[in-house]
C-alpha cells in the first residue's frame, strides 16, 4: 500500500490543526458569550422586578391590596394591545422585554394570590424563567412578587436565537479556516517538498555514477544547509575518487619501472647477454629497495590517514635531536651548500615519537637538498606560543604559487616529468604532514619562486 506523501501529510496536518483550533475557540467563545448574555438578561429582569416591587409597595401604602390589584389588572390590559409587528424574536428585530411581557403573580405572606395577569394554571405551564421578589410596605414584608416570562409561539427562547446565530457564524468560520489551511498547506508543502525532491533526484543520479550533479542553494534555512552539505559531500567524494584513481595509476607506475628493470636485467642474464656482475646485482638490489620503500611509505600514509598509527612517545628536549642531524653537514658540504643547525637548549620539553620526528625532519632536509644547487639550508627550532616551532629553510628553486596548495598531496610533483632525481615518489611531504598532525601539531609551507622555500611545523609542549 502506497503511503501518503509529505505534501498530503503537511496539508492534512494544517487542516486538522485549523479544525481543532476553530472548534476550541468557538467552544470557549460560545460558553463565555452565552454566560455573559444570560447574566445580562437576568440582571435586566431583576432590575425590572425590583422597580415593580417598589411600585407595588408604594401603591399598597396608599390603597392596600385593592390598589395592587388595579396595577396588575392594568398590566394585563396592556399586554392585550397590538405590538405593531415587533414580535419577540420573530420580527425584523428584537426588543428588550418590559414588565407587560411577564406573567405576574402577587401573593400575601400566607401564599394567597392577591392579583395576577393570567390564570395560575396557564402561568405554571407556559413560563420559562421565574423571578421571585419580596414586597415591602415601609420596612414591613407584606407579600411576594413572582414574575415569569412566557414562551411566545414564534420564539422558544432568546437562548435558541442566540445559539442559532452563533452556530451559523461558527460554521462559516470553520469553512473559512479549512479553506485557508488548505491553501497554506499546498503552498508550504510545495515549498518544502520541492528541494527534497531535487535532493532525492540528485542522490539517485549520484548513486548511478554521475559525479557532476549539484544542487542550487536557494535559502539559508535547514533545507539550504542540507543542499550545501550535499554539494560539499559530492565534491569530497569526487575528489576522493579522483585521488584514488590517481593513486592506482601512480602506484602502478612506480612499481612498473623497477619491475621492468629487474625483469629485463634477469632476462638478459638468462640469455647470456649480460654477466651477473656485482654492479648488476647491486642495481637489482636498488630496485628492490625502491619498491620496499614505496610499499612502506604507502603503509605509513594509510596508517596516518586512518588514525591508527601507534606513536611511542617520550618527553625530550628538542636540543637532544641535534646530534641526529649532524651528518647532514657532511652531505651538504659535498654539494658546496652551507648547513645551519640551530636548536637552543632552553626550549621546553616536547612529547614525541623520536623516530617519527626524525623521519619528518630528514624528509624535509632531503627535499631541501634536492631543490638547492647553492646557498644554504637551515634547521632551526624556536619557542612558540603553543609549543616548539621547527623550520627547514633553503635557498633553492622555490615553488610555483600554483603548486603550493598541492605540495602535501600524495604523489604530487611539481616536475610533471616525474623524474626520480628531483621529484622522488611524491609521498614524503604527505607522510611528514600526517606524522606532525598525529602528534597534535600542524605543518605549512612558505615559498617564493627562485628565492627559496621554508617548511614549518609546530609540536605542542609536553
Amino acid at each position: 500500500m502506497k503511503r501518503f506523501g509529505i505534501s498530503y501529510r503537511i496539508t492534512a496536518s494544517l487542516i486538522i490543526t485549523a479544525l481543532l483550533t476553530a472548534g476550541l475557540s468557538i467552544f470557549l467563545f460560545y460558553g463565555l458569550t452565552k454566560q455573559a448574555f444570560t447574566n445580562y438578561v437576568t440582571q435586566s429582569q431583576l432590575k425590572q422586578g425590583q422597580e415593580l416591587s417598589l411600585l407595588l409597595g408604594n401603591v399598597y401604602d396608599q390603597s392596600g391590596w385593592n390598589g395592587v390589584q388595579t396595577i396588575i389588572s392594568g398590566q394585563a390590559m396592556m399586554r392585550q394591545r397590538p405590538n405593531n409587528g415587533n414580535m419577540h424574536g420573530g420580527g425584523k428585530g428584537w426588543k428588550a422585554k418590559s414588565t407587560t411581557d411577564f406573567d405576574i403573580v402577587v401573593t400575601d405572606l400566607e401564599g394567597n394570590i392577591v392579583a395576577s395577569t393570567k390564570d395560575v394554571e396557564d402561568i405554571s405551564h407556559k413560563s420559562t424563567k421565574k423571578l421571585q421578589l419580596p414586597i415591602y410596605s415601609g420596612n414591613k414584608h407584606i407579600g411576594n412578587l413572582t414574575m415569569q416570562l412566557p414562551i411566545s409561539p414564534v420564539e422558544e427562547s432568546l437562548e435558541n436565537v442566540f445559539s442559532n446565530t452563533i452556530s451559523k457564524y461558527s460554521f462559516l468560520a470553520i469553512i473559512f479556516g479549512v479553506f485557508v489551511a488548505l491553501i497554506a498547506g499546498i503552498i508550504i508543502s510545495n515549498k518544502l517538498v520541492k528541494p527534497i525532491k531535487q535532493l532525492s533526484s540528485a542522490v539517485r543520479l549520484f548513486a548511478l555514477g554521475k559525479r557532476d550533479v549539484g544542487l542550487k542553494v536557494e535559502s539559508e534555512d535547514e533545507l539550504g544547509a542540507l543542499a550545501n552539505n550535499f554539494n560539499i559531500m559530492a565534491d569530497k567524494i569526487k575528489t576522493s575518487e579522483t585521488l584514488r584513481k590517481n593513486l592506482t595509476a601512480d602506484v602502478a607506475h612506480e612499481l612498473r619501472t623497477p619491475l621492468s628493470i629487474m625483469s629485463g636485467t634477469l632476462e638478459s642474464i638468462q640469455a647470456g647477454i649480460m654477466e651477473p656482475t656485482v654492479e648488476v646485482l647491486l642495481s637489482l638490489q636498488d630496485e628492490t629497495v625502491r619498491m620496499s620503500r614505496l610499499i612502506k611509505d604507502l603503509s605509513d600514509l594509510s596508517s596516518v590517514e586512518a588514525g591508527s598509527l601507534t606513536l611511542n612517545r617520550v618527553e625530550i628536549y628538542p636540543f637532544e635531536l641535534k646530534d641526529k642531524f649532524s651528518y647532514f653537514e657532511f652531505v651538504t658540504n659535498l654539494k658546496g651548500i652551507e648547513f645551519v643547525l640551530d636548536i637552543p637548549e632552553d626550549l621546553p620539553k616536547i612529547s614525541v615519537d623520536v623516530i617519527r620526528i626524525v623521519q619528518v625532519i630528514t624528509n624535509l632536509l632531503n627535499n631541501a637538498l634536492s631543490h638547492t644547487k647553492s646557498g644554504k639550508i637551515g634547521l632551526i627550532a624556536l619557542k612558540a606560543e603553543d609549543g616548539v616551532l621547527f623550520s627547514v629553510k633553503d635557498t633553492g628553486s622555490g615553488i610555483e604559487p600554483k603548486d603550493i596548495p598541492h605540495v602535501f598531496e600524495r604523489f604530487y610533483r611539481s616536475e610533471k616529468s616525474r623524474s626520480r632525481k628531483t621529484g622522488g615518489m611524491g609521498l614524503g611531504l604527505s607522510i611528514a604532514k600526517g606524522l606532525v598532525e598525529a602528534h597534535g601539531g600542524k605543518m605549512w609551507v612558505e615559498s617564493c619562486k627562485d628565492v627559496g622555500t621554508e617548511f614549518k611545523f609546530i609540536i605542542p609542549a609536553a
